[in-house]
C-alpha cells in the first residue's frame, strides 16, 4: 500500500510529458498570426522535419528508467 500511492503519482505526473512532445501549433492558429502580419515581407524560414518515432522513443526511454529506478528501489531498500 505504501508504494501504490508514489507510483500512481509518478505515472500520473508523466502523462503530460507526452503532451509536450506531441505539441504543435494548430493550422488556424497559424493562419490568425500570419493574417496580422500580412504588410510584412518576412519569409519564415522552413521547418525541419522529425521523423514520428522519436517522441515515442523519448517518452519509451522515460518510463523504462521510472521503471528501472522503482524496481531498484525496491531491490535495496532498507527493511524494518
Amino acid at each position: 500500500m505504501r508504494l501504490l500511492l508514489p507510483l500512481a503519482a509518478s505515472l500520473a505526473l508523466s502523462g503530460p510529458a507526452l503532451a509536450c512532445v506531441n505539441f504543435s501549433e494548430s493550422a488556424s492558429h497559424e493562419r490568425e498570426f500570419r493574417s496580422q502580419y500580412q504588410d510584412s515581407q518576412y519569409t519564415p524560414p522552413e521547418p525541419t522535419t522529425v521523423s514520428s518515432s522519436r517522441p515515442y522513443l523519448l517518452g519509451g526511454t522515460g518510463i523504462l528508467l521510472t521503471l528501472a529506478s522503482a524496481a531498484l528501489y525496491l531491490r535495496f531498500r532498507p527493511r524494518d
